[in-house]
């Protein structure tokens, strides 16, 4: 897979082993979690978080994934908003891990809210699936989405919703 963003390739080329990216995607995940709104993150929360020394190779690819994710953090800086970009990049990291969303995509997805032309999916879950616990939220959802296609496979209602999920989490 050709993309614009080297890590993917670094990765496809097994310059960066399978554990290794595991932990990237991690702390892309985790690290938004040590801040309550998406002001003051920086890419080094990020990096120094890492169980693994970068190499000089890997090291600008591994940044510039960081800074979408800053970026993205900035953008949607306010508590709530910021609050559900936590939950998303966690299905993301969850959804990379399954093989449903690719870095290049995920990337894309990043810097498209990065520079705002892309906002989080808006859902009203009460609707959609009655009364919920408090903090319902994307992830939630998703766990919901799975448990009723174990249930039954064929459930249309929620094909839809998890392929409607899928596309607005940047999947392909």
């Amino acid at each position: 897979m050709i993309t614009g963003y080297p890590l993917p390739a670094l990765y496809e080329q097994k310059k960066i082993s399978t554990n290794d990216m595991e932990e990237i995607v991690r702390l892309l995940a985790h690290a938004p979690l040590l801040y309550d709104d998406g002001l003051n993150i920086q890419v080094e929360d990020f990096t120094e978080g890492l169980e693994m020394e970068l190499k000089h190779e890997i090291r600008p690819a591994v940044i510039e994934l960081y800074e979408l994710a800053v970026k993205a953090c900035r953008q949607l800086s306010n508590p709530s908003a910021y609050e559900q970009l936590q939950d998303v990049l966690g299905l993301q990291a969850e959804l990379w891990q399954e093989g449903v969303l690719d870095l290049p995509s995920w990337m894309d997805w990043l810097k498209q809210v990065g520079e705002g032309r892309r906002a989080l999916q808006e859902y009203d879950f009460t609707t959609m699936l009655g009364a919920l616990p408090e903090g319902f939220m994307i992830h939630d959802f998703y766990d919901e989405l799975r448990y009723q296609l174990e249930q039954n496979p064929s459930n249309a209602w929620a094909i839809q919703e998890r392929d409607r999920l899928y596309a607005a989490m940047g999947a392909r």
